[in-house]
């Protein structure tokens, strides 16, 4: 299994997902999410991924970490899951999905278990459309 960490964040590789956690709380703005954004690149070694992320410690995110996420965060994916901790988190990333309108599927769930099994029905979908 392949894992990288810096200080705020763990990224791993299971069942052909990358995954990824916060390892403190954390108060995300542009400087956060810039280098979060470029350790993500840099451990995808510049290759599309299905990526399951757990929101478990954010606490908050500025309007331009937002932003910079929103323009720059979808690159080097072919989907996203976000596991949920709370209603309000859940309800956040819903409404900034239906607002945002993400360039990769994107979902939000509360347990682990359905977003890997969601990831991995589209990664499956998608290596049967590559063989037609």
């Amino acid at each position: 299994m392949r894992e990288a960490s810096n200080n705020f964040v763990n990224f791993w590789m299971e069942d052909g997902i990358m995954y990824s956690r916060f390892l403190k709380e954390v108060n995300v703005d542009l400087e956060f999410i810039q280098e979060f954004i470029q350790f993500r690149h840099e451990f995808s070694k510049g290759e599309k991924q299905y990526w399951l992320h757990d929101l478990n410690g954010l606490k908050t995110m500025s309007k331009d970490a937002k932003e910079f996420g929103d323009k720059y965060g979808q690159e080097f994916l072919h989907a996203g899951a976000i596991i949920a901790h709370t209603h309000l988190q859940k309800f956040l990333m819903n409404t900034f999905i239906i607002v945002k309108k993400p360039s990769v599927k994107t979902s939000v769930f509360t347990n682990k278990e359905s977003a890997k099994k969601w990831l991995l029905e589209l990664k499956q979908k998608a290596l049967l459309q590559q063989e037609n």
